[in-house]
């Protein structure tokens, strides 16, 4: 779970900070004095899954800091903590996950994360993951993966799309080359591929990736994925798809994920 706290008081946001800590210990916490460099990496791709934020800040109010981060990032669980409760009705307005007054108590807290309006998707203790509601992310360890090729990302995404189902190299090329300038080009095909497979071989998964003499897949049994837990009726994965998968790739994504899925 990677989480936001912004808050421009120095003393608030450390006790804000070890009260998550201490309620969610596996968290990845990153914390803001200045709001505008929490945007500045959401704008950059960031997809926390909880945004903490004060309301009452010198550089900007934590209501407009809300309305700029629904701009960048609309399904994103914002909550609000400060010292008043006037500010409730705008909480409301912006469709806020919650409303905590400082301090903080942990039990509340606690409740909080329990209760989140775009629920998180659990990793299952998997040392690799892929989020597919959204935008399309490879995680390990909690952490998202660079993809030295952006084609490199898109191919992993189409693979597991096809949930270990084998694809064969005409295909590929056909449904995410074609806009790469480089056609239908095989080598070029061979070259991400090769970059795909050392990029995830050092971080030791290199057996996720299964290649005969011309067909490409994953094995779904090395990595955890949320589209895979919604399809074996996970009530998490099900509350945590909101209608978008993999938006990255609308191309061909449009066109398959749970919507086949759903009743």
């Amino acid at each position: 779970m990677i989480v936001f706290v912004v808050d421009d008081e120095e003393l608030a946001l450390k006790s804000l900070t070890d009260a998550i800590q201490s309620v969610r210990p596996e968290a990845q916490i990153f914390t803001f004095q200045d709001p505008n460099k929490a945007l500045q990496l959401l704008e950059g791709g960031a997809k926390p899954d909880v945004i903490f934020s004060d309301v009452q800040m010198f550089e900007m109010t934590g209501i407009k800091f809300a309305h700029l981060v629904k701009v960048i990032y609309p399904h994103v669980n914002i909550v609000f903590v400060t010292g008043y409760n006037e500010y409730m009705m705008d909480a409301i307005r912006l469709h806020a996950s919650g409303y905590l007054l400082k301090p903080v108590d942990e039990d509340r807290l606690r409740e909080q994360f329990d209760n989140l309006l775009y629920p998180t998707t659990d990793k299952g203790g998997n040392k690799f993951y892929a989020q597919t509601f959204g935008n399309f992310e490879f995680f390990c360890n909690d952490k998202q993966v660079h993809f030295p090729r952006a084609k490199a990302k898109e191919l992993l995404a189409y693979l597991i799309d096809k949930k270990g189902a084998a694809c064969t190299r005409s295909e590929l090329l056909i449904n995410i080359f074609e806009d790469s300038g480089e056609g239908r080009d095989s080598q070029y095909l061979s070259q991400v591929w090769a970059v795909l497979v050392k990029t995830l071989k050092e971080l030791g998964g290199a057996d996720i990736l299964v290649k005969s003499h011309n067909a490409y897949a994953v094995n779904p049994e090395k990595f955890g994925c949320d589209y895979y837990d919604y399809i074996k009726g996970d009530i998490k994965a099900i509350n945590a798809y909101q209608g978008v998968y993999m938006a990255n790739y609308s191309d061909w994504s449009d066109f398959t994920g749970p919507k086949k899925y759903r009743s």
